[in-house]
């Protein structure tokens, strides 16, 4: 049981690493507002692969205008 759990936290840290590296070559890029978690410097390796929200960087009234409205 060990053994799987430090397979899954090693595999789950590696990714974290790998997506780093990818945003750090330019291959992936955060359009999160300077505020968001995944700005702080030692949470930012996780921002690809944490299953929580970012805070968009737009305003609600820039936002109304990129989102598809339904009628």
């Amino acid at each position: 049981m060990m053994r799987i759990a430090f397979t899954l936290g090693g595999g789950y840290v590696l990714l974290a690493g790998a997506t780093k590296v990818a945003e750090g070559l330019g291959a992936r890029r955060c359009g999160c507002a300077q505020d968001c978690w995944c700005r702080r410097p030692p949470l930012s390796a996780f921002r690809w692969v944490f299953p929580w929200p970012h805070r968009s960087a737009y305003a609600r009234d820039e936002r109304a205008h990129l989102e598809p409205t339904t009628q």
